[in-house]
Formats: C-alpha cells, sequence, structure tokens
C-alpha cells in the first residue's frame, strides 16, 4: 500500500476593521499594482482581473477602511488616475509585515505535525456572502417602535444617516439599539438614481447625494456608483434611456434614492 501524503496546514489571513475582513493577498496586490502604475485599469490588466472587479475592490476597501485607501480622479486622458494615501501605505506594510510571522506561524505547525496521518477535525469559519453590492459599516442613532414594525436609523461613515424598516422581532432579536454597529446592506436594484430628488415623489426614501464616480451601461439598465463626500459610494440602476434624458454623466451630481424597506440589517453574534 503506498505511503498517504502527509497533511500540510496551509491558510490566508485578511485584515479586519471592526469585525469584517476588507484586506486579504488579492487586495494587497492590486494597492500595489495601483501604486506602480498610477492607475486602477493599469492594475487590473498586469493582475489580469475586470476592470469592474478592481474598482469594486477599491470601493469596498474605501468604505470600511478607516480612512481611504487609494484616491482617484475621474475625467481626463486616460480616464483619470489613481495613488495610494498614506493610510493606504500604511496598510500594506502592516500587512506584508505580519505575513512573514503568518509563513513562520505555518511553517512551526507544519514541523510539530510531522508525517502524522491521525484524523483532524477540520473546522471552518463560515464567511458571509451576499448579492447585496452596496454594504455599509454604521451605529445606530436610534430606534423608533411603532405597532409592528419599526424605524431604525443608522449613522455611516461620514455622518450620512440612512432609516431601515424592520419588523419589532427583529428588533428584539438581534438586539438592535443605539450605539450598536452594524452592517447595512442595501442591493443595487432597490436603489434608483437620479439628477435632482423630488421631495413629494421620494418622500420617506433615504436620499444620499454626492458625485458620480463611474457609469457602467450594459443591454439592460445602466449602474451608477454615486460617490459620497465622505469617499463612501453607492451603486443603483438606471434605465438607459433616463441616464441620457437626465444628463447623468461620470463628475456630475447625482442621488441615490432607496425606501427603508430595502435596507437589510446585519449583526454579528
Amino acid at each position: 500500500m503506498p505511503n498517504k501524503p502527509p497533511l500540510n496546514v496551509a491558510g490566508q489571513f485578511w485584515l479586519n476593521v471592526n469585525d469584517v475582513a476588507f484586506l486579504g493577498e488579492e487586495r494587497i496586490a492590486l494597492l500595489e499594482q495601483i501604486a506602480e502604475r498610477g492607475s486602477i485599469t493599469q492594475a487590473a490588466k498586469s493582475l489580469k482581473i475586470s476592470y469592474k472587479a478592481a474598482w469594486d475592490a477599491v470601493d469596498a476597501m474605501n468604505n470600511v477602511a478607516p480612512a481611504p485607501v487609494v484616491a482617484t480622479a475621474t475625467g481626463g486622458r486616460g480616464g483619470g488616475g489613481a495613488r495610494l494615501t498614506d493610510e493606504g501605505r500604511r496598510l500594506i506594510a502592516a500587512y506584508r509585515t505580519i505575513a512573514i510571522e503568518y509563513a513562520r506561524f505555518l511553517d512551526g505547525i507544519n514541523a510539530a505535525m510531522g508525517d502524522s496521518t491521525a484524523a483532524l477535525d477540520l473546522l471552518r469559519r463560515l464567511a458571509m456572502r451576499t448579492s447585496a453590492r452596496n454594504q455599509l459599516i454604521g451605529k445606530i442613532v436610534s430606534v423608533t417602535a411603532r405597532t409592528v414594525d419599526a424605524e431604525v436609523l443608522i449613522e455611516i461613515q461620514g455622518g450620512a444617516r440612512i432609516a431601515a424598516g424592520v419588523t419589532n422581532e427583529s428588533v428584539e432579536s438581534l438586539s438592535l439599539r443605539p450605539g450598536r454597529q452594524v452592517w447595512a446592506l442595501i442591493k443595487a436594484v432597490a436603489v434608483g438614481i437620479v439628477r435632482t430628488p423630488d421631495p413629494g415623489a421620494n418622500a420617506g426614501a433615504n436620499v444620499l447625494c454626492g458625485l458620480v464616480q463611474r457609469v457602467t451601461r450594459s443591454d439592460g439598465p445602466a449602474e451608477v456608483v454615486v460617490a459620497l463626500s465622505s469617499g463612501v459610494t453607492l451603486r443603483g440602476l438606471i434605465a438607459s434611456d433616463e441616464l441620457d434624458r437626465m444628463g447623468i454623466a461620470e463628475g456630475e451630481t447625482a442621488c441615490a434614492i432607496f425606501p427603508a424597506s430595502g435596507v437589510i440589517i446585519v449583526v454579528d453574534n
């Protein structure tokens, strides 16, 4: 009977912000390429990932990090540039230092295991994966209970506030209370994009305005990314003919609108 190969422990690590994983090897590599090339487009090409995936990663990092890690400029010849901030450079240095120690840690475990073929219980930590394109971190400001539901007001980075509508049962089961940190998830299909909000038509909805960072056209609706003054981004959809009619374009002001019922609140344990 042939000898079985020895078990080997391998793994990757992520840097977390407020218990949320946001920075791993793939994103560090993207940051390093942006620093070298001064362009998200060129960084994406060098890593053989899509332009959209690179931008999504940059948005996700800027939304979650204590301070933006990449500064971008829209427009101009070649579509603008990108550069690392001091925070971005600090995170790369910290990650690379920790990676060396992590590799030594794994080497130590594998040396201790030797060629043992004893059964091991492999524990896997489940990672949350969601189809919601907008994932924001914030703290609950207030919880207003009504007869069967409640309005939860959440303050996100930069001081902007959004309202979420949940059942009173969810308030109790999730222990939603002022001061608690939560995730606010909003599907892009629930977010409308307008040039100027109509107070009458949008009464009671969340309205967040900023500059259009990107517009991605498709055979169906177009996706518009709106960057708030804090750097937080929101994605929404709009019909292509409405996009042209309203004159919504990169670098112009636009607003993301979504109902309180479209916000999903997620908490940790």
